[in-house]
């Protein structure tokens, strides 16, 4: 990850570019808006940290030409805190607002949020199903768990929900009617049962403690097997 870190004090950006160093992460410093925009275009960076209190512009300004000009991922740090200032920096084009003094984890970790998002919002499938993870910009499916998490955040969700976000999400792009969602959630339904019907069987002999009563028949099927019966 490369940074463009836009603070006006040399001390706290050098130290700043220092820390992130020891994380891995690179960084460019600018001390003005008119520099901040010079290494937006040269250096490419993959997001920026944008300090509001710049000595040749205003932060919000900067905010809104960097928003113009580029879809980076945008942070703002700075000091004010009022609801105010950060409705309007989120409102310039800001992904994100942290209030000085923050701690270095916690940017990184806001950072890699905003960044997520910033990814293409195309879905892609790995492996077959019913194990199958389904991929759809900041969202990750499981769908073998059962589990969805954005940006990382498991997120609790019905199973009626659950199973139209994955039909949904297996015909990325497709307009599904009705009838097609419902379709979809049945067929993957049972592709997940299944897969996971023997280790239901197993589990029930093993419940029961009763091993022979639920018998494997030859060339496929399971019957319940009671002694003494023709």
């Amino acid at each position: 990850m490369e940074l463009l870190v836009v603070e006006d004090n040399e001390r706290v950006s050098a130290a700043l570019r220092a820390a992130l160093a020891q994380q891995g992460v690179g960084a460019v410093c600018a001390t003005t808006g008119k520099a901040a925009m010079e290494l937006l275009e040269r250096a490419r960076p993959d997001a920026v940290l944008l300090d509001l209190g710049l000595p040749d512009c205003d932060g919000f300004t900067l905010c809104s030409r960097m928003r113009a000009a580029s879809s980076i991922p945008i942070l703002v740090t700075t000091a004010r805190g009022d609801h105010a200032s950060c409705v309007r920096g989120l409102d310039l084009g800001a992904d994100d607002y942290l209030v000085k003094p923050y701690n270095l984890a916690e940017v990184l970790a806001r950072l890699r949020a905003v960044m997520r998002r910033h990814r293409p919002s195309v879905v892609s499938v790995v492996d077959d199903p019913p194990g199958d993870l389904l991929l759809a910009g900041p969202v990750r499916i499981d769908v073998r768990e059962e589990v969805v998490l954005v940006d990382g955040a498991p997120t609790d969700m019905p199973e009626e929900e659950f199973g139209i976000l994955v039909a949904l999400a297996r015909r990325p792009g497709e307009t599904l009617s009705a009838d097609q969602l419902v379709d979809e959630i049945l067929r993957t339904q049972r592709a997940r049962l299944e897969a996971s019907l023997q280790h239901h069987i197993s589990s029930l002999r093993e419940r029961l403690g009763v091993p022979y009563l639920l018998e494997a028949v030859e060339g496929g099927g399971h019957r319940l097997s009671i002694p003494g019966a023709v």
